[in-house]
């Protein structure tokens, strides 16, 4: 924690307070005290019309109709489960209380409501009618009887709905009851106090539960759809002298007229909240992302980007003259953070992406009326988002991602719909808005990547496709005016790829660097032994030494064209690079083994190296090899599997010897990949080919000509040691 504290300045101390301040005020303005200040209830004293169309939901008929759907919902019962076992039991105490008061010696009436008022909760009417019970002998003998009659009577009641909160029920089950009793065999003396006894037994056996009754109420509430109305450009919305509505309330809400009173601690409130965001952000990059947190450029691009996607959701609900309802403001945020996801992970890092997206994200919540779904399908979908934009190699790739973003929003929306219990009409309307979303965040990623490429100078993939393009004006001219050294960067591009595909690399920025890192050669084209067609070549009439020059000057030249073309960074690293402080060995030796003097001293080596810098990416490197590999194998006479081998082989461990190597990430491990992906793929392209009969006739009549080559390709290959080739001067394996 302290190291990266260490790290910060004053530059980056006053960025992070400008990104609290800006992103606080954005999601404070809600907060805003009212434009017009006027209640329901009140008398207006100014005359207001509406500055622009704008849709809202009206409140009063909306929530009307959420009422009458909430009145329709029947109230919620528990059954009681053991009510019948109950009464039983309750039948045995009544049973059990009364022959205990009758052994006593002197049997009460009295007493004995008493007890089983306290007891039982069981009351009686009046204690007298229980004397019977009590006082007459006989009675002994009709007790367990009673009891029979008793259980059977409350059992027929209970056979019906009991519920606690209607009178109605319990009067219908005491009549069902008192029928049982009026046709039993209990004698007539003691059916007054079977009856109050009964009555008593007889309870409720399904209670009312009101938290599921008010539950059911907002399941049905929220199938309702929101009543929307309209109030157009002009619409007069309150007149001088006229009493203000909640209807008049809603549409000043909707026009932005009237908002909740500014909360001195809300606003505090929000801005430690950002705080807390931004420092998380800061501390993350300083610890994790180290080159990212110390270029200011980017942490500028990082605040530029959150504050445009907190200020989308904004203009979303405000000034685009449709008033969004609380499911499409939540997808208009989904689009915002999405987009603005896809753009940190293509401008500056896909894990710095997703650190800021969810807490973009949360953030959503406070705007979006902290309704707990829509910052959970924000996260969720621009985590897909990031997916889907994360390898794009061509334009196809584009719609590819729409289409996965736009299935996955769809998805989001009725599976949490679902969940919320909403309506599959509304899960149908939102699906829509959530389609949308998909294909508009992607269309923002787009256009907002190729806007910041420019004013930041950093280079996407979508870049990159667009500078592959061989109907570019630039390669279309390379093409023509460098014609062989335009398909040897072609053929060193395809080396390139294939390499950076099997470890891993980014193979279109491989491709890319390919395409322009001969660039300079378009000054000096026919200096390079590719562009001479098998004319004369030039470097017979200069000395090794100024051919030097002339070969090693194409990496200022090509420096030069990128600048003048505006090309990236990024390309001008392999312009610049390719060859590191290699040695031009054709010449070099050349120049010690002619007539020129020994003594040159122990700078004449350096005199005849390219001026770096050596490679510092895993990328430049590659094709550093590529280039390497490819003008070496035009001298190989008969391709064969070992001597490409062989070819390669000597290609990278000249390389590793020279130091060329030692700045850039590569390993052990990457340098087998690349020389089996170049032995793979130039032993497709250098296989033998069969010499067809009129090819052989032809050599064979050549044979019979005085002085005529043995093959076609001796010829080639002594061209290749006797004049000086494109990089015939630029790698050893060609010149040795």
């Amino acid at each position: 924690m302290l190291a990266a504290l260490r790290q910060f300045d004053w530059g980056r101390v006053c960025l992070a307070i400008i990104t609290v301040v800006s992103l606080s005020a954005l999601l404070s303005l809600h907060l805003l005290p009212d434009t017009v200040r006027v209640r329901a209830g009140d008398i207006s004293s100014v005359d207001v019309r509406a500055r622009f169309t704008v849709q809202y939901i009206d409140k009063e008929r909306t929530l009307a109709l959420r009422d009458a759907a909430a009145e329709r919902v029947e109230p919620v019962y528990e059954t009681m489960m053991y009510a019948s076992a109950d009464a039983d039991e309750t039948v045995q105490d009544i049973v059990d209380y009364l022959r205990r008061e009758r052994s006593s010696s002197s049997p009460s009436a009295t007493h004995l409501a008493v007890e089983l008022r306290q007891h039982l909760g069981v009351i009686v009417g009046s204690s007298s009618l229980l004397e019977p019970l009590l006082k007459d002998p006989a009675a002994a003998y009709h007790i367990d009887q009673l009891e029979r009659v008793l259980r059977d009577s409350a059992h027929d009641a209970l056979q019906e709905d009991i519920r606690n909160d209607s009178a109605a029920d319990l009067q219908r089950a005491y009549g069902a009851g008192d029928s049982r009793l009026q046709t039993s065999l209990i004698a007539r003396d003691y059916l007054p106090a079977a009856t109050a006894l009964l009555h008593a037994v007889i309870r409720p056996n399904r209670v009312y539960d009101s938290e599921k009754t008010q539950s059911a109420r907002e399941v049905a509430r929220r199938t309702v759809a929101p009543v929307y109305s309209q109030i157009f450009a002009g619409d007069p919305v309150i007149r001088r002298g006229e009493l203000v509505t909640p209807a008049t309330i809603d549409k000043l809400h909707a026009l932005g007229l009237q908002n909740p009173g500014l909360e001195r601690g809300m606003v505090i409130s929000v801005i430690l909240l950002v705080g807390i965001m931004v420092a998380v952000v800061c501390l993350y990059l300083a610890r994790h992302h180290r080159s990212v947190f110390r270029s200011t450029k980017l942490l500028v691009l990082l605040s530029l980007i959150a504050n445009l996607s907190i200020l989308g959701l904004k203009l979303a609900d405000t000034l685009m003259g449709m008033r969004l309802s609380g499911p499409q403001f939540g997808y208009a945020g989904m689009l915002a953070v999405a987009s603005a996801g896809m753009l940190i992970a293509a401008l500056v890092n896909t894990r710095v992406a997703l650190v800021v997206s969810t807490l973009l994200a949360a953030q959503s919540g406070l705007i979006l009326g902290y309704d707990v779904r829509f910052p959970v399908m924000t996260l969720l979908s621009t985590l897909v988002a990031l997916f889907a934009v994360s390898d794009i190699r061509s334009r196809s790739d584009l719609l590819r991602a729409t289409v996965i973003l736009s299935l996955t929003n769809l998805m989001l929306t009725g599976i949490v719909g679902r969940i919320e219990g909403d309506a599959w009409s509304d899960i149908g309307r939102a699906g829509l808005w959530a389609v949308v979303s998909g294909g508009l965040a992607v269309g923002i990623f787009s256009l907002g990547a190729a806007l910041f490429e420019r004013m930041f100078g950093i280079t996407t993939h979508l870049g990159l496709l667009e500078l592959c393009d061989p109907n570019r004006r630039l390669l279309q001219e390379f093409c023509q005016v460098a014609p062989g050294t335009y398909t040897h960067s072609v053929m060193v591009g395809n080396l390139a790829v294939a390499a950076a595909e099997a470890i891993g690399a980014d193979a279109l920025l491989c491709r890319v660097g390919a395409y322009y890192h001969d660039l300079g050669k378009m000054r000096r084209a026919e200096f390079f032994v590719e562009n001479q067609g098998g004319g004369d070549n030039a470097h017979d009439k200069l000395n090794p030494s100024l051919s030097a020059l002339v070969v090693t000057a194409h990496v200022k030249d090509g420096l030069e064209i990128a600048e003048q073309e505006k090309l990236p960074p990024v390309v001008k690293a392999f312009i610049t690079e390719h060859h590191g402080t290699s040695l031009i060995r054709y010449f070099y030796h050349q120049h010690t083994c002619s007539d020129c003097p020994e003594d040159d001293g122990p700078g004449l080596e350096q005199h005849f190296r390219y001026g770096g810098p050596k490679p510092q990416s895993r990328e430049t490197a590659i094709l550093m090899l590529a280039d390497g590999v490819e003008a070496a194998s035009r001298t190989l006479e008969r391709p064969t599997l070992g001597r490409i081998e062989d070819l390669v082989d000597k290609i990278i461990n000249n390389q590793l010897q020279d130091g060329q190597l030692d700045e850039c990430d590569l390993t052990l491990r990457d340098l087998r990949g690349i020389r089996n992906a170049f032995v793979h793929l130039l032993g497709g392209m250098l296989h033998n080919r069969i010499e067809y009969p009129e090819v052989l006739r032809q050599n064979a009549t050549r044979q019979d000509k005085p002085g005529a080559p043995d093959k076609p390709t001796d010829e080639a290959a002594g061209l290749v040691e006797t004049k000086a080739p494109d990089s015939v001067g630029d790698h050893s394996s060609v010149a040795a």
